[in-house]
């Protein structure tokens, strides 16, 4: 299993660590979210990912660059 974590940019930012065989495991970890919350996914200091979440269960992700 591979170890990724989840980094959500709210008034508090919170981290969520997880171990999985890919990084779509990280859709079903961040499902209950409040709509509108920004997301950063990191497979160690690798960042896979930006995204937002638009509406229930659907993600909009962002360039990287």
């Amino acid at each position: 299993m591979r170890a990724f974590h989840l980094l959500f940019d709210e008034a508090e930012p919170r981290r969520i660590d997880f171990h999985a065989e890919g990084p779509d495991h990280a859709f079903q970890i961040a499902r209950n979210e409040n709509q509108g919350v920004n997301v950063t996914l990191w497979e160690g200091e690798r960042l896979l990912a930006r995204m937002t979440k638009t509406e229930a269960n659907v993600w909009k992700l962002h360039p990287l660059g």
